[in-house]
This record gives structure tokens, sequence and C-alpha cells, in this order.
């Protein structure tokens, strides 16, 4: 198996960790599947691992701990130590047992040592064995948009670097710039978007007309209603997850494009919603790359008739 291979399946494990990250922090009894969530995405890793390493395909159908001396003779003959988390995962696999077929959940203290746990495991054995940096593994590549691609590794960069409402900058840029991406590609010929819900009312509120009062109060409110209900219509009929998108409007910053084309980052009040953390950025991060790739699986080119 080639090295991009490899990268391309990591990717898709980190994104199933980042899936039990999320969940095992919410509150009981919701946390609880973050177990099985962990051991499917550590699961996932040895069989890449071991297949990546070339082992003998008849030793892969092997059970989840039976992995560790198997990798872990190989990485030492590589001058590579051994596949560590060997303690740590076993408690994990006891926990999963546990709770998948007697149904026995794990309290939150020992979900959020878990999670610490297949953190560091993700983070130790990845560079024994694929030489890359867990942190380094994202689903961005995947993404066929290049602005929008080049702005999430950003996005990420500025992320890794604590930089959160940089990131959100970037991330917001990302999502405007894929949309914008797929609709351009889908115009016909007299230049009609089929994702077109009423024209832009950005410049069209109670100032820039100049009213006052009652007036400028319900111009200001019909326009809001006007913009909330074309986002949410295009955003469905693009097939993305409206509930998600919530939460990604709450934490990124508003996006206008101008009519010629630059884009212009509007930083939103915190207030009461508090400052946002590094999970809600890679929370942003991961739904534009997961809102891409939904995207991308129906992609479709016009055949344009002269």
């Amino acid at each position: 198996m080639n090295i991009d291979r490899a990268v391309e399946r990591l990717a898709f494990i980190k994104s199933v960790y980042n899936i039990g990250n999320e969940q095992s922090r919410r509150t009981e009894p919701f946390c609880w599947t973050s177990i099985l969530i962990f051991h499917d995405a550590i699961e996932l890793f040895l069989a890449l691992a071991s297949e990546y390493l070339d082992i003998d395909k008849r030793l892969r159908d092997i059970r989840f701990m039976k992995y560790w001396p198997l990798l872990s003779e190989i990485l030492r003959k590589k001058g590579k130590g051994e596949l560590t988390q060997k303690i740590s995962m076993e408690k994990l696999n006891k926990a999963r047992v546990d709770f998948k077929h007697y149904g026995n959940p794990s309290s939150k203290s020992a979900i959020d040592d878990f999670r610490a746990s297949v953190t560091s495991f993700f983070e130790e054995n990845t560079p024994a064995i694929f030489d890359a940096q867990f942190s380094d593994i994202s689903l961005i590549q995947l993404v066929k948009c290049e602005t929008a691609k080049n702005s999430l590794k950003e996005a990420q960069n500025i992320l890794n670097d604590g930089k959160i409402e940089e990131s959100l900058d970037k991330v917001a840029l990302a999502f405007a710039q894929l949309i914008d991406d797929y609709e351009s590609r889908k115009r016909d010929r007299f230049g009609r978007s089929p994702f077109f819900f009423g024209a832009s009312m950005t410049f069209l509120d109670s100032f820039g007309i100049g009213a006052q009062g009652d007036l400028g109060r319900f111009i200001d409110r019909t326009k809001e209603s006007i913009e909330a209900i074309q986002e949410a219509v295009k955003l469905l009929s693009l097939g993305l997850d409206y509930r998600r998108f919530t939460r990604f409007r709450l934490l990124a910053p508003i996006v206008i494009r101008t009519i010629g084309g630059k884009y212009i980052i509007q930083r939103i009040q915190r207030g009461s919603k508090g400052t946002p953390k590094p999970e809600d950025a890679q929370f942003c991060i991961d739904f534009v790359v997961e809102s891409a790739v939904e995207i991308q699986e129906f992609d479709y080119s016009l055949e344009r008739v002269d």
C-alpha cells in the first residue's frame, strides 16, 4: 500500500476519532457511545497498520489485543520501539465489551481518561508506523475546490498555533468559497443558478435606504427574515446537515461577497455566548470538510447547448 492511500484512510480514521472526541465531551448518558467509537477508530488504525506494514494476510484476522505483539515485533526490527498504550487500550477494550455486550457503561471520568489515552495512542503510534504526525492528518486533502482547500489548510495551521478567532475567519471563508464554487459551476448559459432563492439583500437595510423609526425596524427585520430563509433553503437544497450548520453559524464569522468578488469577513459579537474553544474551531473545520465531501458526492457538469 502506498503512503497516499494510507494517509487517505488515516484521514477517515481521524474523522471517526473526532466524532468520538466530540461525543465523549457530552453529558451522561450521551457520552457513553464514545467508547464504541473510540474502539472502532483504534481497531481501524490497527488493521490499516498491519496492511501498511505488509503483514501476512493470514495473520490480520486477529483479536484486538493480539495486534500489540504482532506490530511491536515489526517496529522493533525497524528500530522504532513498540506499539504503545497497550494497558490503556486493554482497559478500553474491556469497557467496550462491558458496555456493548452487558450494558454496563463507563463513568464520565473514565470516559475522559479514555479520550486522553486514545489521543496519546494516535499521537505516539502514527509517526512510528506512517512517518506522519497525527495532527497533520486531515480529510482536507479530499476537498476538490482548491480555494476552499487552501483556506482550510490555513485554518488548521492557525488553529494548531492556538489562534482560534483567526482560524474561524479562514474556515468561514472556506465555506463561502466552497458554496460559491459549486454554485458557479451549475449555472446555465444564461447565468442562472439552480440554487438561487432571491437576490442579495446585504445592503438593503434601514441605514442604506435611509429609513427610520418603525419603518426602519420593519425593513431590518424583514431583511433578516428573508436572508435567514434564503440561507436555510440553499443549505437544505445542497443536502447539507442544517442542524450542524446552526452550530457552525454560531461560531464562525459572517462572510459577505462584494459585487467585485471580494470576500469581507465580519466577526460576530460573542457576548454571552462565550469565547470559542479549540474544539469549537475544529468542529467548524470538520463541518466544512464534511460539507465539501457531501457536495462532491453528487457533482455534475452542465452541457451547454448553443
